[in-house]
C-alpha cells in the first residue's frame, strides 16, 4: 500500500476500539476513516487521514447520555524501531510498527481517545429534568449578598498586624 500511495475508505465498528470505548456510555456506531500512505526515507512511512465518529458519553452534571462528535485528523510517521523513533523532530507523531502489517485501529484509537473532552457535559441548559430539578432544590444565594469571600473571617485585626509579608 504505502509503494502504492494507496488510500483507503471506509468505516470501522466502534466496538472494536477496545480502549475507547471504555470511556463511552454506548459502542454503537461506526467510525469513518479516510487514511493516505506515502513513503518518508528509507525506514519511516507516512499516514495522513481522517477519522469521524459521533459517541455517547454520559454528562458529568446529569448523569444522561451526551452525544458527542469526534473528528481528527491523522498524521503519523510510521517507523521500524525506538532509535528511528527518538529521531523524529518534535512536530512530527510516530508510531513504532513492528512487521510490515499495522491494524488500522492502532492508527486512529489514541487520536480519538485524545479528542474526548476531560470532562463530559451538555452546554448550559442542556441538561435533563433530573438534573435541573437537583439544581432547584439547591439554596439560592441572595443578590444583597455581594461578592463571596469564604476566607474572610479566618484571621482578625490583631492577627493580620503580626503577621509580616
Amino acid at each position: 500500500m504505502v509503494n502504492d500511495h494507496a488510500k483507503l475508505k471506509g468505516t470501522i465498528p466502534l466496538d472494536r476500539f477496545s480502549r475507547l470505548v471504555q470511556s463511552l456510555k454506548s459502542n454503537e456506531g461506526n467510525v469513518q476513516v479516510t487514511l493516505g500512505f506515502r513513503k518518508r526515507g528509507k525506514h519511516r512511512t507516512g499516514v495522513v487521514g481522517k477519522a469521524a465518529v459521533s459517541v455517547s458519553l454520559e454528562c458529568q452534571a446529569c448523569l444522561e447520555s451526551l452525544d458527542y462528535p469526534l473528528d481528527i485528523e491523522v498524521r503519523l510517521t510510521l517507523v521500524n524501531s525506538e532509535l528511528v523513533l527518538q529521531e523524529l523532530s518534535q512536530e512530527e507523531d510516530g508510531l513504532v510498527i513492528e512487521g510490515k502489517r499495522v491494524q488500522l485501529v492502532e492508527l486512529i484509537e489514541d487520536g480519538l481517545i485524545l479528542g474526548l473532552p476531560m470532562v463530559a457535559r451538555h452546554a448550559n441548559g442542556e441538561c435533563g429534568e433530573r438534573y435541573q430539578e437537583v439544581v432547584n432544590l439547591l439554596p439560592q444565594p441572595d443578590a444583597d449578598e455581594g461578592a463571596r469571600k469564604p476566607f474572610a473571617g479566618l484571621l482578625s485585626s490583631e492577627k493580620k498586624q503580626k503577621i509580616k509579608i
